[in-house]
């Protein structure tokens, strides 16, 4: 297993209508990338079906090294003071070819 390296994953799940301020925060605070998906499921907060576009969540993961997460967190910890809604976790994850997570996005690719 030597092949493998560890770095975090960091996921965060929130409204769909947060996707832009998100994605636009995480490129800015230097990652390599991230992916977004929808996501449904139930909790505290209730259920979101996903059936309609005011009723959909996201999945945002993020894979940087643990250098970064700090900062990161300190962002999305900004947010969450302003009143904006969203749940953040911390995994550790061991990925192959970590040089793929360790320089920032270009400036082209962010959306």
């Amino acid at each position: 297993m030597k092949r493998l390296v560890p770095e975090k994953l960091l996921t965060i799940i929130a409204d769909g209508a947060l996707e832009a301020k998100l994605t636009k925060l995480a490129a800015k605070s230097g990652v390599s990338g991230y992916t977004v998906t929808e996501a449904r499921g139930a909790g505290s907060t209730g259920v979101q079906s996903g059936n309609l576009d005011i009723d959909t969540n996201i999945l945002i993961k993020i894979i940087l090294p643990e250098s970064r997460v700090a900062g990161l967190l300190d962002e999305l910890e900004r947010l969450l003071k302003k009143s904006y809604k969203f749940k953040v976790f911390v995994s550790d994850v061991a990925v192959l070819m970590p040089q793929s997570y360790e320089r920032p996005m270009d400036e082209d690719l962010r959306l």
